[in-house]
């Protein structure tokens, strides 16, 4: 597993901060080159100054000290072993020392060797005052030894002036190229810093570009799912950070809402052909009801004419009953040899009576059948008011299942 595959499984939040972690050390290794050169800039004007400095010593304060010093010495001021004149010329070798020993004093080591070799004779000649004081030669030796040694610190001040003028020009020289360099450092780090800047920009657009392209992908899905297509192709990728996982949450979210929709729509066509069963069926049992409640009503008009051709039948069998009670009475009063005739009269009279009496039974059950016939016309009209309640639900019931295909249409599945 390479370092690209490593970081493109990283989180969005780890990915930036490597990437402001880079940005960082970037600008920290361009800080530091420039601060090396900065460093090493200063190091060269410190070269410069301490070069100059040190051989301006020579030239100057060192030379007059050992002059002092000798004439001192050779007036009596001064004895030869309490003088300074040997710590002088160490001084003034050591300097000349630390001077050939810069890199900028590299182009002028011959002068540099001249004068060695002039503090060289110069010691030398230190060395012949303390052998001619020692031994109290006369003073016209001492005073030829001085000028001997005048002589050599004339010399030294002419070689170290020639050494000190070079040193001048080439610290001009130096410094004309350290003022290039820095300009040259500087538009170098402009530069840097600028293409640091674009580079940046475009990593970052890069980066972007490929981290919201799910986001752009989202954006142009749930525009066409707004507007009901379903069928727009989610295809699933594989998931590097949370974005990837949000585009694979919202493809499952697509597919479940296709599944629901689908089931939806099933089951409302399954609502809609039951609704219309049972409207078809409301309608049946209305159209039955209406049927029942005229046929109750048939049955009752016809029962009330029963009921008033018994009345009429039973008032004409009453009169009957009389004619035949007032037709054996005058049976009655005829002789025996009738009989046979009163004998049928009685029993006309007694099919009469039991002919009324069935009569009245009739009557009576025509009564009980009026009454429940009345009981089932109320029930009817109650039973057709609730087939008319169940017939408006369902139509308002189809009215709705009917605007929610027309929604569910809108959605291509």
């Amino acid at each position: 597993m390479n370092t690209f595959t490593k970081f493109r499984k990283l989180s969005i939040r780890s990915k930036f901060l490597v990437l402001f972690v880079l940005l960082f050390v970037w600008f920290g290794l361009i800080q530091l080159v420039q601060l090396f050169f900065f460093i090493s800039y200063i190091k060269q004007y410190n070269e410069m100054t301490e070069t100059i400095h040190l051989t301006n010593s020579i030239h100057g304060e060192l030379r007059e000290q050992l002059e002092e010093e000798i004439r001192d010495i050779v007036y009596g001021k001064v004895y030869f072993e309490d003088g300074r004149q040997y710590q002088i010329l160490s001084q003034m070798e050591e300097h000349l020392n630390t001077v050939a020993n810069k890199e900028m004093a590299q182009p002028f080591t011959n002068e540099i060797e001249e004068v060695r070799t002039i503090l060289e004779t110069t010691t030398e000649y230190v060395d012949l005052l303390g052998h001619q004081i020692k031994f109290n030669v006369p003073a016209e030796e001492k005073y030829t030894t001085q000028e001997y040694i005048g002589i050599a610190s004339g010399l030294i001040n002419d070689h170290v002036q020639t050494l000190l003028q070079n040193t001048l020009q080439e610290s001009e020289i130096q410094k004309e190229v350290i003022k290039e360099k820095i300009n040259r450092d500087i538009v170098i780090s402009i530069t840097v810093y600028i293409l640091l800047v674009m580079i940046t920009f475009f990593i970052i657009w890069i980066a972007s570009k490929y981290m919201l392209k799910p986001i752009y992908s989202l954006q142009n899905h749930a525009k066409e799912i707004a507007k009901g297509n379903l069928n727009v192709l989610i295809n699933p990728v594989t998931a590097t950070n949370e974005i990837d996982d949000l585009y694979n949450g919202f493809h499952l979210m697509t597919n479940y809402l296709k599944h629901i929709i689908s089931q939806v729509h099933r089951t409302s066509n399954e609502i809609i052909h039951t609704s219309r069963q049972i409207h078809q069926s409301t309608e049946e049992n209305l159209t039955a009801g209406e049927q029942m409640t005229s046929t109750s009503q048939f049955i009752t008009r016809d029962l009330q004419q029963q009921h008033i051709q018994l009345q009429q039948l039973q008032r004409e069998n009453e009169r009957l009953l009389e004619k035949q009670l007032s037709f054996q009475k005058q049976l009655d009063t005829l002789p025996e040899e009738h009989d046979l005739i009163h004998e049928h009269t009685s029993i006309t009279i007694t099919m009469i009576s039991q002919l009324q009496k069935n009569m009245e039974e009739f009557k009576t059950q025509i009564t009980t059948c009026f009454a429940n016939m009345e009981v089932i016309g109320a029930l009817g009209e109650e039973q057709l008011t609730t087939i008319e309640e169940i017939a408006e639900n369902s139509d308002k019931q189809l009215a709705y299942l009917d605007q929610l295909q027309q929604q569910l249409r809108q959605f291509t599945i």
